[in-house]
């Protein structure tokens, strides 16, 4: 395995960090973590949630490095779209789902034209859910409620994983169909709004062309892609915290020549380089099953710790000033610590580690 970026992917990750520096606004008020007319432009102009989809439903028939690197640019643009929900969402239906619901879902939500929300952001959603699936009238239906859904209350559809009592099945729901209550929560991170997803006998189709480890394959691409977006983020916190060093001067001097802010600065791109490259290694070798199911869950705990660190470290860097709501860096902070949280802390995704080692 060739672990390098080809000219390709270089000349993408320019370009698309170059689009995301003119066009996103993390920061924007009235957006409420969806700025839609950027969901358009990387739906519509980039197709990003296609990358790695197969051509036949639209995709643009790549590979989830392709994805990873898309992840990286928004994680370090600090994107206010759905674009975790949504090809989580894609993941699952392109994996769980036969051909009819393929052809059903997929062009809508590649399009950007439907907005998608994977509602299964803690380990407990996938094997305690609180949803259960009912047979009732001669139609499959969900009844409890689970949270945070990202992007929830934006979201068209729903892939939600149920209690069948034998199993638990992903089931599609549609966001406007009878018994969807959609509540906003309150959420840390601005970028990445939340929400509550109440299901009173709504009605579902369950996702059965897959099997669990199908399911557990949509999960550690999860991982990948976070890590990847975290890796940007932490790439973000870096770069900030460098040029606020060389121009803040103190006692006649740029504060980067100080040993503590030199040396806060180095660590933070030690780490950064280590988890680049376990990154690199998760989304080159996905297809490879006993591959992704080690390098994915340890790419997610690298990465969120990673991220943590740079975050912190870089708001000491600037001082008082990285503390202000003017400043970026606060939104930085807030993705680190919500998005470490997601699918488990890194703790958790070492003892995954250990628990898919030791089989």
């Amino acid at each position: 395995m060739d672990l390098r970026y080809s000219t390709e992917h270089d000349d993408f990750r320019d370009s698309l960090r170059r689009f995301l520096r003119d066009h996103s606004r993390p920061g924007a008020d009235g957006c409420r973590g969806h700025d839609a007319p950027l969901w358009r432009l990387l739906c519509g102009e980039l197709e990003l949630l296609g990358l790695h989809v197969a051509a036949r439903y639209g995709g643009a028939d790549g590979t989830l490095v392709d994805t990873a690197i898309a992840f990286e640019e928004a994680g370090r643009a600090l994107a206010a779209v759905p674009l975790l929900s949504t090809t989580l969402a894609v993941e699952a239906v392109l994996r769980m789902g036969d051909d009819a619901q393929c052809a059903q879902h997929l062009p809508g939500l590649l399009s950007g034209e439907r907005i998608g929300a994977l509602a299964a952001a803690r380990p407990a959603d996938v094997s305690a859910p609180t949803v259960r699936a009912e047979y009732c009238g001669g139609r499959t239906v969900l009844v409890g409620e689970c949270a945070p859904v990202l992007h929830g209350h934006v979201a068209d559809l729903f892939v939600v994983p149920a209690n069948t009592g034998a199993a638990v099945v992903p089931h599609i729901v549609a966001g406007d169909a009878p018994g969807v209550t959609v509540v906003p929560l309150p959420s840390f991170d601005g970028t990445r709004p939340v929400a509550r997803l109440e299901l009173a006998q709504a009605p579902a189709d369950a996702l059965t062309g897959g099997t669990p480890d199908d399911f557990e394959r949509v999960l550690d691409t999860a991982r990948i892609l976070l890590a990847a977006e975290m890796l940007g983020g932490a790439e973000a916190c870096l770069a900030l915290a460098v040029e606020h060093a060389r121009s803040r001067h103190q006692f006649g001097r740029p504060i980067g020549s100080f040993q503590a802010v030199k040396h806060a600065c180095a660590d933070m791109m030690i780490e950064i380089d280590a988890t680049r490259a376990l990154v690199m290694f998760a989304a080159m070798s996905a297809d490879v099953d006993a591959e992704r199911r080690i390098n994915a869950p340890l790419a997610k705990a690298q990465a969120a710790d990673t991220y943590l660190l740079c975050a912190n470290s870089a708001i000491q860097v600037h001082g008082g000033i990285g503390f202000t709501w003017e400043h970026d860096l606060h939104r930085y902070f807030r993705r680190a610590h919500t998005t470490a949280a997601l699918f488990g802390g890194s703790a958790q995704h070492r003892a995954l580690v250990a628990d898919r080692a030791a089989i």
